[in-house]
């Protein structure tokens, strides 16, 4: 027998290696293999076992041995890898990097910490050796049963050495033991019930763990009347679950889970953000306990290690975490839920594979015969357009749970506010008065702008000079608290100029906002406000998001000023008022989705308000109040928005209704990159039969641009060019692009190729 296998040299192709007799029945597909490759020992991941071989027999080498008892990737996990590196043109040992976390590919992985653990014995007599107090402890830790030394001496208020003196008697054994890294095991989870269910969250639960979803599909007001007209189609996979902000979506994923739990399966939750996950995890802990295990980049080598082995050995049937946590080795998967799917961070476009997490878990519940559930208030067009296609199902919610009331949404004009030295108007006055009243009541304020740093620009008046980063096309940011300026694209820094570089005028002046200025013009207004800032450059260091929020949620802070982490799933009943503070700041991007993505934020943003008793309010500040995204956010009336902006991207040919193919070309000569680009378009032109930009290919409808400076035109030292492809299918040019790529890689010029780009940046 032949184990076909990649390397973890990065050669992009797979090696035959003979399967020794000793062997036969240990090595299977995605096992972890020891292999001679020339003069080294190389691990080896088994792609697939096959029976014969184009390489002659007295060139196979055999595998040396098998690392590990079992296999560490599934065969349905090695299958969706397969499909990854195919779709994303991805090589196929980068591809299994990603399905495996670094500390997991380590032979051997991250070492365990051995520490003192205590066991009860029933050898020691009837307890008349005893004191009153030894008594007292050891039926504390009878009570609670087995633990480590620390946590029992925590948890009881015991010192360690009362505790060996009961082991002393005969009573405990204590031993060493390999501690679990568990990045839960300091908290305490409340257990909590299922809740009653509306009934529209009823219907929803029914259409997950029945998937009856065939009505519900058919009277959608967004299908198109051709497929409705048939009725004869098999139940449409994924489920979005279209459910207002507050409607009860966190609800119904808990007892679908459950309903999954009890049939012996398991399940996968996706969060956009990394501070979502600890309240996500609150909530899925303190219904399932020990059974949740959470995956995310802050997690400790070790955590990561032992939490992704824990779910292998089906030790946890439940998983929480961002876009990664799609990949976990979940066998038998019952559910598979992308809350807020329409969320851009689940897209992986800096590195290769440029995968996107919601279509890899459509992908992977196709493979697992697993339910995939889409979730969100504010659906991605892609989705919307599949469920007006018929290929996705839809299920809706439309009211917000009793109690908690849609909160009143005030769009405020500040086309007339006053600017000085290009700061615009930061609070309007109708904000500053609602503020007032909510602190005055002891309710909660979150303030949102997306936007870190003091002030996004140095800017000179005299001659319009703006200070950029030598590396990148970018104005350097103002940050206060360190009193520099830093490049938000590539983290290069530099001190703040006295005069202008250019005409040496001293009349330099910092423009715009961020959420640091916020901050420090809010304690100005509200100097008896509590008030805390939640963006990337406070929340760099281990659990700080966790911290933040938790001293929010205890009413230890009046008022949050966020960046868009604090925009979407987070739920604080006492939060009465949301401000957006620049609801246009995203429209003027560069980017064909702007609209979508603002409405989102604005939509998501002003759910974080009236989520408790108290009817909540929205106040959205903005230069643009007519503009479509804005006017429809206000009334909260997404599919009115949906069916206006999936109109113009159809004029347009823009996604979802052409897929789009972005090639970046990346170097250190300007010159360099743009002929490259040009080659590269023009070979693939020859190749495919594409006609010039504007015209259509007869036998697939294809257009192409212009090779042509990216949005960002420099970034990291390296110029950047891209040339963009629409196609009604991607699939037919795939063996064509990583033909090219592989012609015109190897030089100077890097070639990144991002299939369904979801910007152009």
């Amino acid at each position: 027998m032949i184990a076909r296998v990649a390397t973890d040299a990065a050669l992009n192709r797979a090696f035959d290696y003979l399967i020794p007799p000793e062997l036969e029945g240990r090595v299977v597909a995605g096992s972890r293999v020891r292999v001679s490759f020339g003069r080294r020992e190389l691990d080896a991941i088994v792609l697939e076992i096959a029976e014969s071989t184009t390489v002659a027999a007295a060139t196979l080498k055999p595998v040396i041995e098998v690392v590990g008892e079992r296999a560490l990737i599934l065969p349905e996990l090695l299958e969706l890898g397969k499909w990854i590196g195919g779709y994303y043109l991805a090589p196929i040992e980068i591809v299994l990097n990603t399905l495996l976390p670094p500390s997991v590919r380590k032979q051997g992985g991250a070492p365990a910490r051995e520490r003192l653990y205590v066991e009860v014995v029933g050898d020691g007599g009837d307890g008349t050796t005893l004191t009153k107090r030894q008594r007292e402890i050891l039926d504390y830790i009878t009570r609670g049963g087995d633990g480590y030394l620390a946590g029992i001496c925590q948890q009881w208020k015991v010192t360690p050495e009362t505790v060996r003196k009961i082991a002393a008697l005969g009573y405990l054994r204590i031993t060493t033991k390999s501690e679990r890294r568990d990045p839960l095991g300091r908290r305490n989870y409340v257990p909590t019930q299922p809740l009653p269910l509306s009934e529209e969250q009823k219907v929803a639960l029914d259409a997950i763990i029945n998937h009856e979803t065939r009505e519900n599909l058919i009277h959608s007001p967004c299908l198109h009347a051709s497929v409705r007209e048939k009725k004869e189609f098999s139940p449409p996979k994924p489920i979005v679950l279209f459910g207002v902000t507050a409607s009860g979506k966190t609800e119904v994923y808990l007892q679908a889970i459950d309903f999954f739990l009890k049939q012996g399966k398991g399940a996968i939750v996706l969060v956009p953000e990394i501070a979502l996950t600890p309240q996500m995890i609150q909530r899925f802990a303190s219904r399932f306990g020990n059974n949740v295990a959470v995956l995310h980049s802050q997690l400790s080598d070790g955590e990561r290690h032992d939490e992704w082995h824990r779910i292998r050995a089906g030790e946890a049937r439940v998983v929480v975490g961002p876009r990664s946590a799609v990949f976990a080795p979940v066998e038998n998967l019952g559910i598979l839920i992308v809350d807020e799917e329409h969320e851009p961070s689940y897209k992986q476009d800096e590195k290769s594979p440029r995968y996107h997490a919601r279509d890899v878990a459509v992908m992977r519940g196709h493979i697992q015969k697993c339910v995939v559930v889409l979730g969100s208030a504010t659906p991605s067009l892609e989705s919307w357009n599949n469920v007006a296609q018929g290929k996705y199902a839809l299920t809706r919610m439309r009211a917000r749970i009793p109690g908690a009331q849609p909160p009143h949404t005030t769009v405020v004009d500040m086309r007339h506010g006053e600017q000085k030295n290009g700061v615009p108007q930061v609070f309007s006055r109708e904000l500053i008065e609602a503020i007032k009243r909510r602190l005055e009541t002891g309710e909660q304020v979150m303030l949102f702008l997306n936007r870190r740093g003091y002030a996004p620009g140095i800017v000179c008046p005299q001659c319009g000079f703006v200070l950029k980063c030598e590396d990148c096309t970018s104005p350097m940011t103002y940050h206060l608290r360190d009193n520099i300026l830093r490049c938000h694209l590539c983290a290069a820094f530099r001190e703040v100029p006295q005069v202008c570089p250019e005409c040496q005028s001293a009349d330099i002046y910092q423009r715009g906002i961020g959420t640091q200025r916020v901050e420090v013009i809010a304690r100005k207004i509200f100097p008896r406000a509590r008030i805390e800032r939640m963006d990337t450059d406070v929340t760099t260091r281990k659990s700080s998001h966790e911290e933040i929020l938790a001293r929010f949620r205890a009413g230890q802070t009046d008022i949050l000023i966020g960046t868009q982490m604090i925009a979407k799933g987070l739920d604080f009943p006492n939060v009465t008022l949301v401000g957006i503070l620049n609801a246009d700041a995203g429209l003027f991007i560069p980017d064909f989705r702007a609209a979508e993505r603002t409405f989102q934020l604005i939509a998501q943003m002003s759910g974080r308000s009236g989520r408790g008793s108290v009817a909540g309010e929205v106040m959205v500040q903005t230069t643009n109040p007519q503009h479509p995204a804005i006017a429809h956010a206000r009334k909260e009336n997404y599919e009115a928005f949906a069916e206006e902006e999936l109109r113009d991207r159809r004029e347009a040919n823009f996604p979802p209704f052409m897929r789009m193919i972005c090639v970046t070309f990346k170097g250190k000569i300007a010159n360099e990159v743009e002929r490259c680009a040009t080659a590269f378009s023009q070979d693939m032109k020859r190749s495919t039969g594409l006609q010039p930009c504007d015209n259509k290919s007869k036998q697939l409808r294809i257009e192409t641009s212009t090779p042509m400076p990216s949005p960002i035109g420099k970034l990291r030292a390296l110029y950047r060019y891209q040339w963009l492809i629409r196609t009604e299918s991607v699939r037919p040019l795939l063996k064509v692009l990583r033909e090219t790529c592989r012609r015109h890689d190897g030089g100077e010029v890097q070639i990144a190729v991002d299939v369904d780009a979801l910007d152009l940046m």
